[in-house]
């Protein structure tokens, strides 16, 4: 059964979608966290809960709006979400908080929000939904996880539609803990990135990217979702894999059109990419996604987006271009992305 993107609700570092001025120039920042473009969050949530609300569930209802406004449609059949971390600032919030009171007294919301499935609860909440609810934590491949879960739910029969959703936040405290261990280049903007991939660290993100898949093609459809597929190391080669990959897609390495790799710019993993560069694809176009959104564990939802919409306009961003090799009509989509060598997936979208 074909499964298909019918709506798109994103709060990034370069602004929010849909939009008309999403990346129509790159948002560029100075040496430090990748923020995200935060919109008018009252215009989606009503005051009183919205006060209450920590950054990450806030960017994960609206954007989570937001894509169902698109997709037009007003209660989700099922809600899968992944994030690495949770609500890092809750999380903080509530440590520091049995600190200072010596354990007596706490403030209970806090802890309640700091649950990896807090993002999907509100969702819940908000949309009345009361069917299936599942949050998958699994580092960098979470929301590969999630997306293999939908197609299987969707694939099943069981729901017309699913709000997938990938959601991250990156605090200065956490910011700074990973700097301590070399995870971010210091003095590096987004825009020098690749410039600067000879040295180790990469730079920090977040954000939030909802979908909503069916298997019903719709006026609004973005892509259809062929297939995707994760490892914990590789059990043979990355040429190897991918080309049995693509087997099972009935594919070769020739018929994909466009590859997007998750090079960040740290030495210590980008080499992983050369070989899909110079040996599987050489003829292909190449682009890459982590300079637009930072280095974050559900950044693959930042990828799905990009090559979604580049499906559906036909038109490849400047700023995402790795190679000139020409392009007539952009029919099928790979998105591969690593993480140290150890989590590996592979995601297949087509035009619809």
């Amino acid at each position: 059964m074909s499964v298909f993107i019918n709506g798109i609700g994103a709060i990034t570092p370069q602004g929010c979608f849909p939009s008309e001025d999403f990346l129509k120039e790159m948002n560029v920042f100075e040496p430090g966290r990748m923020s995200v473009v935060e919109p008018q969050y009252s215009d989606f949530i009503g005051p009183v809960p919205l006060r209450r609300m920590s950054k990450i569930i806030k960017m994960g209802l609206t954007s989570a709006l937001m894509c169902l406004n698109d997709a037009q449609v007003k209660k989700p059949g099922a809600i899968i979400t992944a994030t690495g971390l949770g609500s890092v600032e809750d999380t903080d919030k509530f440590l520091d908080n049995l600190i200072d009171d010596q354990e007596s007294f706490l403030n209970p919301t806090p802890f309640i929000q700091s649950t990896h499935n807090a993002v999907a609860a509100r969702i819940a909440i908000e949309t009345g939904c009361r069917n299936y609810n599942m949050t998958y934590v699994h580092k960098n491949a979470a929301f590969e996880q999630a997306l293999l879960d939908a197609i299987l739910k969707i694939n099943s029969g069981e729901f017309k539609n699913i709000l997938l959703g990938g959601t991250e936040e990156i605090t200065e405290d956490n910011y700074n803990l990973k700097k301590h261990v070399g995870f971010w280049k210091e003095n590096v903007g987004n825009s020098e990135l690749l410039k600067h991939n000879t040295s180790q660290g990469t730079i920090a993100g977040e954000g939030s990217v909802f979908f909503n898949l069916s298997f019903e093609k719709t006026g609004n459809s973005y892509a259809e979702v062929i297939s995707t597929k994760t490892w914990y190391k590789l059990p043979s080669s990355l040429k190897e894999a991918l080309k049995n990959f693509l087997v099972s897609v009935r594919l070769t390495t020739e018929d994909i059109d466009l590859v997007l790799l998750g090079i960040n710019g740290n030495v210590e993993e980008d080499y992983i990419y050369d070989s899909a560069i110079n040996e599987l694809f050489k003829d292909t176009s190449i682009a890459w996604y982590k300079h637009l959104s930072g280095e974050y564990e559900t950044s693959a939802s930042f990828a799905l987006l990009l090559a979604a919409r580049l499906l559906k306009t036909q038109n490849i961003p400047e700023a995402i271009k790795l190679s000139n090799t020409p392009l007539k009509e952009v029919k099928n989509v790979l998105i591969y992305q690593q993480r140290f060598n150890r989590n590996h997936s592979f995601t297949l979208l087509s035009k619809c």
